[in-house]
């Protein structure tokens, strides 16, 4: 084989494309690889200025680059090789290297190219810097806060979100210690990050919150993660961080945590968080006190002037309050309109002087506006440990010594214990009522009233009674006064209502001619508007005749003449529900008030019938049945326990009465016996 037949073999077996070209230009040989890569035949090209496998401008340019190689001997390829574009013969541009060597052969000066398709390799390149791009762009526009720092701790990549955060550009950030950033010394958590250089196996992440300096003096806090990260072709080291601004939670949990110890308005403690500080302060300098603060009639200044008004009052109080007792940061808001105060003294009467000083404080005429408020309080004071050595009850000892005053009409009040004794029984009796009113523990009786001329049962009046789990029988004379006073009184009002419609009907359904059932009714309730509906409601669902219920209230009810009650009043008589005035003689107890009552009747009160055999005690019940009788209202006397009172009522002409002489209160089963052994032929 000759040297010209091994070449062209060689040219043909290369994975290149290799092109011989004269110093003209002309190419001279072209390979089957070269065939592959630029698309022509080879008997296209040979004989022609190897130009034209060049795109515009390099192929204009070409043999001039030749000429200036000749002359010149400085060739900006040749022997060097670079990176430049070809044209296929369909037009298609494509990157390829092109190496070019010299050669002399046969007298002639040749140039052999080595063309080496670069498509797929700036395909990936191009693609490798979309993905890069694309991922840059991802980097800087997350808001979370990204980082990269050499081991020095200097900043070599920071996202958009932090270099805005400081209020600074990329160019001032790059290169700086990341500690000239932090609002506190750095040399702490540098010394926590250094440990992720130290081991460069570790996987650990460290987690460091820190205030961050912006340029403008702004400050934020930053939650940072850092983890150990290398770096694509170099053997150093970097920390990765990922940080969270978390300023406006902190912001916002500051902000819980005042609300949850604070109270909003006035800005003092709550009283929760004033009793776990007294855990610290009478502790460590007993003794103390606690003072409980209580603006009178606080509610009519909301009423009169507006809550606006009120609010600033309030707000002046609590200064005021804070003033007296030197220590603002000892008070605390207790509730709507009382306040408590920590103090720290060496007697229970310095305790008293400071209570006199918050009243003098308090009292002093308030300027709001065109206004002129004059406002007055009542303290009571309870000293550690002197009355309890338990700093969470003082507030309730503080209160009840306060209550004591009001009940004595003081200004301050120092605790008693057997006020509170008597304080904390009443709370105990209402919070257990409540509960026996929602469980269904309440129990009917029902006493019998019984006429006189005959001894026969000519009704019934309902009482209930209480039979408590733990405490056994609370007589209804502690219960029912203690629920009067509160909102239970309308409770259990409604509960007895609701108890008596049911077993009247119950009766009725054996004994068509079961008499009326009578319902003592709260004056509290019997003054709400359309009290009335509810009892008629009540007595059409049970399905029960209007005349078999009556009504059972109190002088003071009906005297008081309100227009709720006139009403209410009215409405039910009209509608044939009978009512009676229960224990006549202990409210208004005049007898010129009958002929305004409006009632159809009247029920002497015990006290009265205990005294009948008196000539006085004669003279009242009679006269009282005389002016009753005048006026049609039927009579009914209470507590009749000897016969000499049953006999001499029935000279007077006393209609019925109802006594332990006669009957105790019934379980109502029993109670219904009772009425069907009397009149057995009524019994379906």
């Amino acid at each position: 084989m000759s040297k010209q037949d091994l070449a062209s073999a060689l040219m043909d077996a290369a994975v290149d494309a290799i092109i011989v070209i004269n110093d003209k230009g002309i190419i001279e040989q072209f390979s089957e690889s070269a065939r592959a890569l630029f698309g022509y035949a080879p008997e296209e090209v040979i004989g022609h200025n190897v130009s034209m496998l060049m795109p515009y401008p390099d192929a204009r340019h070409h043999d001039r680059y030749i000429e200036n190689y000749k002359n010149s001997g400085v060739g900006k390829i040749i022997g060097i090789g670079r990176d430049v574009k070809g044209q296929r013969k369909d037009g298609q541009t494509f990157p390829m290297h092109l190496s070019v060597g010299e050669s002399e052969f046969a007298d002639q000066h040749l140039f052999v190219g080595i063309c080496h398709d670069l498509s797929n390799y700036k395909n990936a390149l191009d693609k490798l810097a979309a993905a890069e791009e694309r991922y840059r762009e991802i980097v800087q526009a997350q808001k979370q806060f990204i980082l990269r720092l050499d081991s020095d701790f200097r900043i070599t990549f920071a996202n958009a979100s932090f270099t805005r955060a400081l209020g600074t550009e990329n160019t001032d950030i790059i290169g700086a210690p990341i500690t000239v950033f932090f609002n506190e010394p750095g040399h702490r958590i540098r010394q926590r990050l250094a440990s992720l250089f130290s081991d460069e196996n570790t996987s650990e992440e460290i987690a460091v919150k820190v205030t961050m300096n912006g340029k403008d003096g702004s400050q934020t806090l930053v939650d940072w993660s850092f983890r150990r990260t290398s770096t694509q072709g170099s053997d150093e080291a970097e920390l990765q961080g990922f940080g969270i601004d978390v300023s406006e939670q902190e912001r916002a949990l500051e902000q819980a945590h005042y609300l949850r110890t604070h109270d909003p308005l006035t800005g003092l403690l709550n009283k929760q968080t004033l009793v776990e500080d007294c855990k610290v302060w009478f502790r460590s300098a007993s003794p103390g006190a606690l003072l409980y603060i209580d603006i009178e009639h606080f509610s009519l200044i909301n009423q009169r002037y507006g809550y606006e008004i009120g609010d600033a009052v309030l707000i002046k109080l609590a200064n005021r309050i804070g003033r007296a007792i030197q220590r603002a940061n000892h008070c605390a808001r207790a509730g709507a309109d009382t306040f408590l105060a920590a103090i720290q003294v060496s007697s229970q009467a310095d305790a008293e002087a400071v209570a006199e000083r918050i009243i003098e404080y308090i009292s002093t005429p308030f300027k709001l506006r065109e206004n002129q408020l004059n406002v007055r309080a009542t303290i009571g004071i309870a000293m550690y440990p002197e009355d309890s050595e338990v700093i969470e009850v003082l507030p309730e000892l503080a209160e009840s010594a306060n209550g004591f005053a009001r009940d004595r009409n003081q200004r301050i009040g120092i605790f008693d214990f057997e006020h509170h004794k008597v304080l904390h029984r009443q709370i105990e009796i209402e919070q257990g009522l409540k509960d026996a009113i929602e469980n269904h523990q309440l129990a009917i009786y029902l006493q019998p009233k019984y006429r006189i001329s005959d001894k026969s049962i000519a009704g019934y009046e309902a009482l209930v009674r209480w039979h408590h789990p733990r405490e056994g029988f609370i007589s209804p004379g502690e219960f029912v006064p203690i629920a009067e006073k509160s909102s239970l009184g309308l409770e259990l009002d409604h509960y007895v209502l609701v108890r008596v419609f049911e077993l009247i009907a119950s009766a009725k359904a054996t004994i068509r001619d079961f008499p009326p059932v009578a319902i003592n009714i709260t004056p509290a309730h019997f003054s709400r508007v359309d009290f009335h509906k509810l009892v008629l409601a009540g007595i059409a669902d049970a399905n029960i005749p209007i005349e078999s219920v009556e009504l059972e209230i109190t002088e003071g009810a009906v005297m008081e003449r309100s227009e709720e009650a006139r009403q209410n009043l009215d409405a039910l008589r009209s509608q044939g529900v009978r009512i009676a005035i229960d224990d006549f003689g202990t409210g208004y107890s005049s007898l010129n008030y009958l002929r305004y009552l409006g009632i159809d009747d009247l029920k002497i009160d015990k006290t009265f019938v205990d005294e009948v055999l008196t000539e006085k005690g004669k003279i009242i019940v009679k006269s009282i049945i005389d002016i009753a009788a005048a006026h049609d209202i039927q009579v009914v006397a209470e507590g009749v326990e000897t016969a000499q009172q049953f006999e001499l009522l029935r000279e007077m002409g006393c209609h019925l009465c109802q006594g332990y002489l006669l009957s105790k209160p019934l379980p109502v089963d029993e109670a219904i016996e009772l009425f069907s052994q009397q009149s057995p032929a009524q019994t379906k």
